[in-house]
């Protein structure tokens, strides 16, 4: 990468310690609902601030990222933009190029992808429909199954969704097939699901679902609270509407398998260029996990290939 993205390093591995001292292979996970380019948003539409998203995603410098309300022409323009990751994502109104997508992008040289696929949170979920119960929009998952070439478990699933913003009962529903999906899938490896769910993270139906130990076949812990090390509070609203201040509770979450260790867990709340990226903040979660055998360390800021022993 550029210069001023090993400075940003170094800088940043200075001011936090307790990151950089965690033992394990580390893989950063980045949840973004990046608000759908087509918003008639005045001085916040797609067109004045894609440089703030790709500067807030370009920070972030996640392994891993699901993003939320994307559509087509933004997943062409970011995928262009971060040439080192593989996309996938397919439009929720047709399984192809219409609709907002929950696509995710995985960081090229770490991972390839086994297998893809989205499901549709209602009845039928292995093809579009119309809303399903009290919703008011087409809802999806998307899913891959990854192979990490450095880290342990060497391979999981990573899922990115985005539940509705007006039914309850969807939101509920939707959790479930979820679980499903991704149990069916997953077939007992790992799962990574980032997301906007619409619902207040530990005071909500989808999270206390999606949380619940007793589903032994998908087991997901909020990595918020999970954390180490969280740098805002543990009720840090996500969603604040284009004016910085959040007016609803944690509703951007990433639930982790606890065979990661979750060291740090946060929100970028900055500004850039004096414009919000989105009016959610994107979510972010450092994990560790284990080496895989021969393998020391990730030259992340480089790209290079890992040090073996």
């Amino acid at each position: 990468m550029k210069r001023p993205l090993i400075l940003l390093a170094l800088l940043l591995a200075a001011v936090t310690p307790a990151r950089a001292a965690a033992p394990g292979c580390p893989t950063q996970v980045l949840s973004f609902n990046i608000r759908y380019g087509a918003a008639d948003d005045g001085p916040d539409s797609w067109s004045r601030r894609r440089y703030q998203v790709r500067l807030a995603m370009r920070d972030a410098d996640a392994d891993l990222i699901g993003l939320q309300e994307c559509l087509p022409f933004q997943a062409d323009e970011l995928a262009a933009a971060f040439g080192g990751y593989l996309q996938v994502g397919a439009g929720r109104d047709d399984g192809d190029r219409a609709g907002e997508m929950c696509a995710v992008m995985v960081r090229g040289i770490r991972y390839e992808i086994l297998d893809s696929g989205h499901a549709w949170l209602s009845e039928t979920p292995e093809r579009p429909g119309p809303p399903a119960w009290d919703a008011a929009c087409t809802r999806m998952l998307t899913w891959v199954l990854l192979h990490d070439r450095f880290c342990e478990p060497d391979t999981f699933v990573f899922a990115n969704t985005h539940l509705d913003h007006v039914g309850a009962e969807a939101r509920a529903k939707a959790a479930r097939v979820i679980l499903d999906v991704l149990a069916e899938v997953a077939r007992g490896r790992p799962v990574l699901l980032t997301g906007d769910f619409n619902a207040p993270a530990g005071d909500s139906k989808p999270w206390r679902i999606l949380t619940d130990p007793a589903r032994a076949a998908v087991p997901l812990r909020d990595a918020w609270l999970a954390a180490d090390r969280r740098d805002l509070p543990s009720d840090q609203g996500t969603f604040h509407g284009f004016g910085g201040t959040p007016t609803r509770g944690r509703i951007d979450w990433i639930l982790a398998d606890p065979v990661w260790r979750v060291v740090w867990a946060g929100a970028d709340t900055a500004a850039r260029s004096g414009r919000w990226p989105s009016d959610h903040f994107p979510v972010a979660a450092e994990l560790r996990g284990a080496w895989r055998p021969g393998v020391d360390r990730i030259d992340a800021w480089t790209g290079a290939s890992p040090v073996r022993r």
